[in-house]
């Protein structure tokens, strides 16, 4: 009933077992080069992201100060 494995048997098994465990750190390894992927193109969406926004932030000082220009005037033209 409770009969041990013979050494072929074992040999078997930890062949069968090398296999699986070499097959799944090809996947782990497969999947972590997409997110090696992944994470540069968020780098570089990051670093675009970053250069609109210093850009942005000159133009948004040039359309308040357009603003504060504008409405000086509008001021001059009410008090004539």
């Amino acid at each position: 009933m409770n009969r041990e494995p013979s050494n072929a048997e074992l040999m078997t098994a930890l062949v069968e077992l090398h296999g699986t465990v070499t097959q799944g750190f090809v996947q782990v390894d497969v999947r972590f080069a997409h997110v090696d992927v992944r994470f540069e193109r968020l780098e570089t969406r990051i670093a675009s992201i970053e250069t609109h926004v210093t850009s942005m932030d000159g133009e948004l000082k040039g359309i308040h100060h357009w603003m504060a220009r504008s409405d000086t005037r509008f001021a001059e033209l009410e008090g004539r």
